[in-house]
């Protein structure tokens, strides 16, 4: 691709709820049918959590409901990639629902948090600690230690996965860097960046902080980098953040799985117009799914809509 295009990425639900946005999809064919409105709306890659499709209770290492949203995505063309358990659950490896998608469904990118944080959730309007400090005393870390991610890139590398690496703080990004210095990342490194507010981990979400996160990369190091503006209520500061992260050569991710106290009405299509819309006013090309699978050296998929 276009060394200076954008991509667009799109979080279809995360843990976002109908009583936060009615048009959060929780069921495979839901999120299917989400993501072929957002890739004909301009999105190149989608991110999405299983879900219970009645209840919209996490699935997140449901390889059979991944599995049903993935094949019906694939017309759409955009690379689609799930989300795996914030914490080890029993003996079980918690990426072996991701395993099982490349084997059985041709998944191409693996999610995979390049670090440990403590989980912190801040209510700016009561300016008090928020809900569900109870369940934080059994599971308030989202623990990704070293042996961990080790493990998990030579295993995605073994079958031929690209690794979508997520940076939640400025830590994370410099032990990116340093996974690269070891030969245990292979560039060029596809790096999610979140800002993050009511999810209060990192630093505060400004652009200073941004800067902070691209200061740590080596100018001589290839990575492909997209911000997230995660757990915002101001839409204007999303839009903000997003305009400087497009001035300074990186794409973007929005969606309601995001964000759904900053978009309460919207749908992800939507926001992905708007989205295409910050990249032209930006005078930068988009990137389509053809261009983000040749930038990483997956293969083509013939046939699919996108890929030209």
């Amino acid at each position: 691709m276009e060394r200076d295009a954008a991509i667009i990425e799109v979080s279809l639900n995360e843990a976002a709820m109908r009583v936060q946005n009615p048009h959060v999809p929780y069921s495979p064919n839901e999120c299917a049918d989400d993501a072929l409105r957002c890739a004909d709306a301009g999105a190149a890659v989608v991110h999405w959590h299983a879900r219970d499709p009645v209840t919209g209770v996490q699935r997140l290492d449901d390889a059979a409901l991944y599995g049903r949203a993935l094949e019906l995505m694939r017309p759409s063309g955009v690379l689609a990639y799930p989300s795996y358990p914030p914490w080890p659950v029993g003996r079980e490896d918690r990426l072996a629902h991701v395993w099982t998608l490349r084997e059985r469904h041709g998944l191409e990118l693996a999610p995979l948090d390049l670090g440990s944080v403590g989980i912190v959730v801040w209510d700016e309007r009561t300016c008090s600690f928020g809900p569900g400090l109870d369940l934080l005393r059994e599971h308030g870390v989202v623990a990704n230690p070293l042996p961990f991610l080790l493990d998990a890139l030579e295993h995605s590398y073994r079958l031929s996965l690209v690794p979508s690496v997520a940076a939640f703080d400025v830590g994370f990004t410099r032990t990116m860097v340093l996974l690269a210095r070891a030969g245990k990342l292979r560039p060029p490194l596809f790096l999610k960046i979140f800002l993050s507010g009511a999810w209060a981990v990192g630093p505060f979400p400004t652009e200073e902080a941004l800067d902070f996160h691209l200061q740590q990369i080596p100018p001589d190091l290839d990575v492909e980098w997209v911000l997230v503006p995660y757990a915002l209520d101001d839409p204007a500061l999303v839009e903000r953040l997003c305009r400087h992260a497009l001035a300074r050569g990186g794409g973007i991710r929005l969606g309601i799985g995001d964000d759904p106290e900053a978009f309460p009405e919207s749908t992800n299509a939507a926001l992905v117009e708007r989205a295409a819309r910050w990249v032209a006013e930006a005078g930068r090309p988009l990137a389509s799914p053809a261009d983000v699978r040749r930038r990483f050296g997956l293969e083509a998929t013939p046939g699919r809509r996108g890929d030209r």
